[in-house]
């Protein structure tokens, strides 16, 4: 059984968001923070609360399905 907490996967969920390909490319973050700012007149708490809710709900997910996460003793 896999002894990481539901912070260290959120952590790891919010890198893969945080994260860019190559120079001037942009992260799913930023084209988040772009789509909600400009396009529909939120503002960055919205983008960060929604952010929080997606990295939950991504590590949630994981924890609940991933056979690392099983108690294989059972």
């Amino acid at each position: 059984m896999n002894n990481e907490t539901l912070y260290d996967i959120r952590s790891y969920v919010s890198d893969c968001f945080n994260h860019r390909e190559g120079a001037g490319a942009d992260s799913a973050y930023m084209r988040l923070t772009k789509l909600m700012i400009e396009e529909y007149d939120l503002d960055h708490n919205d983008v960060d609360a929604l952010a929080f809710e997606i990295e939950n709900m991504v590590a949630r997910h994981i924890m609940e399905n991933s056979p690392k996460f099983r108690d294989d003793d059972e």
